[in-house]
């Protein structure tokens, strides 16, 4: 068996409430199925703003940061 990328979706419900990576790789070692964790490369936009969670841009942090120093004026 080859080794072969799936999505954690797919996955029985018992399976993939145990696994937390989105993609699992899966392949065949001395008769037993392993299926591995694939940690994602990290994003150019994942390396971007203070306190990336989606929620707050570099951009509109600078721009909330301008606006508070103009009200200080």
């Amino acid at each position: 068996m080859e080794s072969m990328i799936i999505d954690r979706k797919i996955l029985p419900e018992p399976i993939f409430s145990c696994v937390h990576f989105e993609k699992i790789k899966m392949f065949e070692e001395n008769g037993n199925i392993i299926l591995a964790p694939v940690e994602r490369k990290p994003d150019v936009n994942d390396l971007f703003g203070m306190f990336n969670d989606g929620k707050l841009s570099s951009e509109n942090f600078i721009k909330q940061k301008g606006l508070e120093k103009e009200m200080e004026n």
